[in-house]
């Protein structure tokens, strides 16, 4: 388009009479009474004496000189499809020499003179603007410029709604402006004013919005200190046209660089879009002993906010988060290094104040050259063992984002209650270069400490790298509930499962890794350990690793030794309908490390064996099948190509068994999540309680079903209960236990049923409010879930 714009404006004289009109219909913005129409002045319909030059500083390279002399130049153009009458702003961006100039604008039969700023020349800089408000019906609308009195270089015209609780802010706007369109403010500090807290003066109402200036930046510390509520968020955002506006903590700044470009403090309701956050820390002057840290955005809660959050962080751009050194990444100061795109940090609940940070949803972001993580949430109170949200950060959703170089780990979730990780892109997360040391070079795609509730599906990782950890995604210690489902891992140099101790229903399932595992020390296709922390040895308990595709294959790249291990040093594990196949030189399991105890399970069933595979694994295998998959295309690297061909042996070869459940499936964030399989990650459907699925990730082509086992464990009556539930087991055991939950998951009341008869009777304690819960029964292993109802 703009090669065919230039040939008709350089051969004018030869086709002046070709008239261009363009019709640009309106289009919805991020709010809902929020419109944006562009043109360029050389795209409207030009009459007149008029030339176009082409230049690097006009918008989409050239703009139009209208003469006065001899027959006035004239512009005009069309705004169709306008929703609704109103008065909306009208930016004009021109050259003009430092001039104030004027001419009359026509918006359809109403004509005003319209008076432009002084600006600058083409050869300096970008051209300048000059706001008005003009009144347009609902439909179509005509506007006409017509030239007064001198010659005038035109740019380009945008027009936005017109919104009073609106405040902009512009380099080349005054602090001590009224913040309008037409009279933006120029500074952070100004902004910082409004959006202080009540005692220090702070005037933001709820609703308003505060708007930077697309192309511009901002240099300085962004503190908001004020909240929004439900129907009417603060959000803080930018307009005009060009590139996101930068918001950057770091650079020539009096005093040293900050800690974090924008910092957010008890605060809730609040949403961040449209924006680039950078904060390359490299003078700590101002703090003198906080090197290891930088933040891009932190969100901060404490006793004064209590339970703060209802926080939506979307489209924006954040890089260049760096702190001042770096330690070693496989030194013990690693853990000390704190530094993240955004992070969100809540201090230890008191006792008469819950602190927590909730309801937050990061998406549509795009993260690159971070020191260490790109999202952290992270919780500093102890925990509670009968309430799994105490102390925990909760209901947090990271999706659609794009981590890019990071030095760390793309998602980092620390003493998080209820989270959604979905359809993330990690892209050489764990990164480091010899031109950037200040990447940390140690991360895993993502991983979870001490975590409660947590799904992760439909992620992609790539070329993750690092000495320790940094697997396409792991289970760090101490959690409950982890379930990593749907994912595709690739060239993870760590591995493709890595569940560490004291975790309690661990969960890899449908998952395609694709040469992962390369490194020398720990580089494992499964590796289930029992550390805990430092001098902390307990192993975790129920562990599930089925129905994935794990394949290497040393050609794709034959400087590495693609010879992943087994180590499992756990309690109950089960690994059930893998894929091991290996191609070239390559192998699987030539080394399997086992410690299991004599009381606990180690269950190795169907699963599916070609190529190169260690014999110690082969034989863990109680029914093994030895074929090839047949993949659609083995090899690729990509998801698609593991999907199974339908003469594939591994097609109705798989074996049924008792899912794990995830036992807050359908509430909350996880509303549309099953408690058990549903598909495989190819949307092929699943179940595992009426049909033999097949071996690994893919179950296209499956046909076989059975009635051979069920999950139900019992019925409940009456719905709702006025304070007794009526429990009809479908199989009598002695090993039932009885828990009710409530929908943050926190337990209420647990009691053991002593005798195996199958039907019981609970009182529900009087102290258990009206309200919806879970009825919870576990037989061993086996557990399910029942909603039901409490009205006495």
């Amino acid at each position: 388009m703009k090669f065919s714009m230039n040939y008709l404006f350089k051969n004018y004289n030869r086709l002046k009479s070709v008239l261009l009109v363009i019709a640009v219909t309106l289009t919805q913005s991020l709010f809902a009474n929020d419109f944006n129409f562009n043109i360029e002045a050389e795209a409207t319909l030009i009459s007149g004496n008029h030339e176009v030059f082409d230049h690097n500083n006009a918008s989409a390279g050239a703009f139009v000189k209208a003469y006065v002399a001899n027959e006035k130049a004239n512009l005009e153009f069309n705004v169709n499809n306008v929703p609704s009458a109103g008065t909306y702003n009208l930016e004009i961006l021109h050259f003009n020499g430092n001039t104030a100039q004027e001419l009359d604008l026509y918006v359809n039969n109403s004509v005003q003179t319209v008076y432009l700023n002084p600006s600058n020349w083409a050869y300096q800089n970008p051209a300048k603007s000059t706001f008005i408000e003009v009144d347009l019906n609902e439909g179509n609308n005509t506007l006409k410029f017509q030239l007064t009195l001198s010659d005038i270089f035109l740019d380009k015209f945008i027009i936005s709604s017109s919104d009073s609780n609106a405040f902009y802010v512009s380099n080349n706007g005054d602090d001590n402006n009224d913040g309008s369109i037409q009279n933006p403010w120029k500074t952070i500090t100004k902004v910082n004013t409004v959006v202080e807290n009540n005692n220090n003066g702070g005037s933001l109402a709820p609703g308003a919005k505060i708007l930077f200036k697309s192309g511009d930046t901002f240099v300085g510390q962004l503190i908001i200190k004020r909240s929004g509520t439900e129907a009417n968020p603060i959000i803080i955002s930018n307009y005009g046209t060009g590139e996101l506006p930068i918001i950057k903590g770091s650079g020539d700044i009096e005093g040293g660089d900050y800690l974090e470009a924008i910092k957010i403090i008890n605060s809730s309701y609040l949403n961040v879009t449209n924006l680039w956050v950078q904060n390359d820390r490299k003078n700590d002057t101002r703090y003198g002993n906080q090197e290891y840290q930088s933040f891009g955005i932190r969100v901060f809660t404490d006793k004064w906010g209590g339970i703060t959050g209802n926080l939506h962080f979307s489209n924006l751009k954040i890089s260049n988060v760096l702190g001042v050194i770096v330690p070693a990444a496989n030194s013990s100061d690693f853990n000390t290094m704190k530094v993240a795109g955004i992070r969100l940090e809540a201090t230890a609940s008191e006792p008469d104040t819950e602190i927590a940070i909730k309801d937050v949803i990061i998406e549509n972001n795009y993260f690159t050259n971070i020191g260490k993580a790109g999202v952290w949430s992270l919780h500093a109170g102890p925990s509670d063992d009968n309430n799994d949200c105490y102390n925990r950060n909760q209901n947090i959703i990271v999706r659609d984002n794009n981590f890019y170089y990071t030095g760390g780990s793309g998602v980092i979730l620390s003493k998080t209650c209820n989270a959604l990780i979905e359809n993330n892109d990690f892209n050489h997360t764990g990164h480091s270069k010899n031109s950037e040391p200040r990447l940390i070079g140690r991360g895993s795609g993502a991983w979870v400490w001490s975590s409660r509730n947590i799904i992760a599906q439909f992620n992609r990782s790539y070329s993750v790298r690092g000495p320790n950890d940094s697997y396409g995604m792991h289970i760090d210690f101490g959690n409950k509930n982890i379930f990593f489902q749907y994912n595709y891992s690739e060239d993870s140099e760590g591995g493709f499962c890595e569940i560490l101790g004291k975790n309690i229903n661990s969960v890899y399932r449908f998952n395609v890794s694709v040469n992962d595992g390369f490194r020398n020390t720990k580089g494992n296709s499964i590796w289930v350990s029992n550390y805990a922390g430092s001098g902390n040895a307990v192993k975790s308990d129920e562990n599930y690793i089925y129905n994935n595709t794990i394949y290497v294959n040393s050609s794709y790249n034959t400087n590495i030794n693609y010879t992943p291990d087994i180590f499992i040093n756990s309690e109950n594990t089960y690994i059930y309908n893998n894929i091991f196949m290996t191609e070239g030189s390559s192998s699987i399991g030539a080394s399997v490390t086992l410690n299991i105890d004599t009381n606990s399970e180690l269950l190795v069933a169907n699963n599916l064996f070609y190529g190169n595979i260690g014999q110690d694994l082969v034989d863990l295998d109680v029914s093994p099948v030895f074929t090839n998959p047949q993949f659609t295309s083995a090899g690729a690297t990509n998801k698609d190509g593991y999907v199974l061909n339908s003469n594939s042996g591994a097609v109705d070869q798989g074996t049924t068994f008792i899912e794990p459940v995830f036992p807050m499936a359908g509430q909350g964030i996880f509303e549309n999540i099953s408690s058990l399989s549903l598909t495989d990650p190819f949307g092929i459907s699943v179940d595992l309680e009426n049909k033999i699925p097949n071996i690994g990730a893919s179950n296209a082509f499956n046909t076989l079903s059975t009635s051979s086992k069920t999950v139900s464990l019992f019925n409940i009556s009456p719905v709702p209960s006025k304070g007794q539930i009526n429990l009809r087991l479908k199989s009598g055991s002695d090993q039932n236990v009885i828990e009710i939950i409530d929908l943050t998951g926190k337990k209420l009341y647990e009691t053991k049923l002593q005798s195996n008869l199958l039907d019981h009777h609970i009182q529900i304690p009087n102290f258990i409010k009206n309200g919806i819960y879970l009825l919870k029964v576990s037989q061993g292993r086996k557990q399910q879930t029942k909603q039901f109802i409490l009205f006495r």
